[in-house]
């Protein structure tokens, strides 16, 4: 016969602690639901605000990227013509967008306190 032993009979059984003040109390799915929705109010009236700010300074160049990103979901790039303009959008604007990154981090690099003569010691 085989005879199987439980160590749970050797453990004494948990015993219910008291909450200690830094234990927070549980929160019922209804609150953290309200909280969610409030949280998703706050973010659609900040995006809100932004984008009108966007569209009332420049109106075009909003209306060019909601053409674009319209025009990629609609899997325009999957077609012929959206890969001709992709080919030619990348060796148009390519080159200058690269070479204006790398001069802005050239820059950042010049002005920071690390490479800075003049900057004193620098603070941990």
């Amino acid at each position: 016969m085989l005879e199987t032993t439980t160590h749970a009979a050797a453990q004494p059984a948990p015993q219910n602690k008291p909450r200690s003040a830094a234990t927070p109390e549980p929160v019922s799915l209804t609150e953290t639901a309200d909280q969610a929705v409030q949280s998703l109010g706050t973010l659609y009236t900040a995006v809100d605000a932004a984008l009108q700010k966007q569209v009332q300074a420049n109106p075009y160049a909003t209306l060019g990227v909601a053409a674009g990103v319209g025009f990629v979901l609609g899997g325009g790039l999957a077609s012929p013509m959206g890969q001709m303009l992709l080919r030619v959008g990348v060796r148009a604007f390519g080159p200058p967008l690269v070479n204006a990154l790398i001069h802005g981090a050239l820059e950042r690099a010049q002005l920071s306190p690390a490479t800075d003569p003049n900057a004193g010691p620098r603070q941990p």
